[in-house]
């Protein structure tokens, strides 16, 4: 029903009286199709990541035992309207491989003002360095355990931002889900400043905060698997349990031709009131890349973009990256060495290998995995 509805809609926004004016329209790789009329214009595009994980150790699987599994990720289709300059809006929907569909983009901006922008509906909150960047930009086949955890992710809310060549900075308010019959709200910040910021070379800092009431008494997001999606143990799988809970980040990236590199820090603790104990929950990861075929990695508006290849025969990148979490009493520590091959601007292929290492209850856990990635972007 959803997806009939996704479908009548793009249709509808179309086929306005408005689209059989004078109009033009472009297809481009990776960017979808473009269809202007005047000040208004339509964005039709979307993604597929096709996964497979292989994976031995229990610090991936319970049991100690070897795995393997394959999934379609992500496969996203979105609409995106402009009305001149002062009017935006996007739906996006996402498909599972169980039928279902679920939208997790629905929003509508206004940009009319010089100060900020609004947004409105279900948008992503802002917070996070590899957070704010698109999983199709992402340098790893995952993100890392502690941007995921830390991380509000795609909610219902209201928000205030600015973003230009050199700064962004955003706040936003949002609806984390029922909490005895109130809003469990949450409230998230973000600044980052760029003091270099050219083609060839680009230095940013940031940091961040997310404060948010945690549904049911219990923050959901600390249980994290060592960055493979398919394995099956988890770091922080003991409930943690609070009223509340508050992190925050700090964020720094520098980028130089075909080098680049990024890291974050994060910290933060859940509030147990008077009936148990506040949990601390800490993270951190750092990443080194290199574009063997020269090209640099895009940058704007306080992220980074993919690489886009400069020849018909594309470009490949190799990666490492050391990443270490901490929710309460268990520790875990994943290292990544990938490598990416961008046919061209739409289609991409990484193989991620993965050394897992957690400490849980006392007992040490490791393990090794292989992920693969094909995603196409339209």
């Amino acid at each position: 029903m959803k997806l009939k509805l996704l479908a009548v809609a793009v249709a509808a926004a179309i086929t306005t009286p408005a689209a059989f004016a004078e109009s033009s329209s472009s297809v481009k790789a990776g960017k979808g199709i473009t269809v202007k009329t005047g000040d208004t214009s339509l964005n039709i595009g979307g993604r597929i990541q096709l996964d497979a994980d292989w994976f031995d150790g229990d610090a991936f699987s319970k049991g100690d035992v070897s795995g393997s599994d394959s999934e379609v990720r992500r496969a996203r289709l979105f609409a995106k309207g402009k009305i001149g300059s002062d009017w935006e809006a996007k739906i996006r929907a996402d498909f599972k491989e169980d039928g279902s569909t679920k939208v997790d983009e629905a929003w509508v901006k206004f940009k009319g003002w010089d100060f900020a922008d609004l947004t409105i509906g279900t948008h992503k909150a802002n917070f996070g360095l590899e957070t704010q960047t698109s999983s199709k930009d992402i340098t790893a086949i995952e993100r890392t355990m502690s941007s995921n955890a830390f991380a509000i992710g795609n909610k219902k809310g209201i928000a205030l931002g600015k973003a230009n060549k050199d700064y962004t900075w955003g706040l936003g308010v949002y609806d984390l889900g029922d909490e005895g019959g109130h809003i469990a709200t949450g409230i998230t910040g973000r600044l980052t400043f760029s003091p270099i910021n050219t083609k060839e070379e680009v230095f940013h800092i940031g940091a961040g905060f997310a404060k948010q009431r945690l549904a049911g008494n219990e923050f959901k997001n600390a249980d994290q698997r060592l960055e493979v999606h398919l394995a099956d143990e988890k770091a922080g799988s003991g409930t943690i349990l609070g009223e509340s809970f508050t992190g925050y980040n700090l964020e720094v990236a520098y980028a130089a031709g075909p080098f680049h590199a990024q890291a974050e820090y994060f910290d933060g603790e859940t509030d147990g009131s008077n009936w148990t104990n506040d949990v601390d929950v800490e993270g951190y990861y750092a990443q080194f890349g290199y574009i063997i075929t020269g090209e640099s990695r895009p940058y704007s508006g306080g992220k980074f973009k993919r690489v886009k290849p400069k020849g018909k025969d594309g470009a490949w990148e190799v990666f490492g990256r050391y990443s270490q979490y901490e929710p309460g009493q268990d520790e875990a520590t994943a290292f990544t060495l990938g490598l990416n091959y961008y046919a061209n601007n739409a289609i991409r292929v990484g193989v991620n290998y993965i050394m897992g290492d957690l400490e849980e209850g006392g007992v040490d856990k490791d393990g090794d995995a292989i992920a693969v990635r094909v995603q196409y972007v339209f």
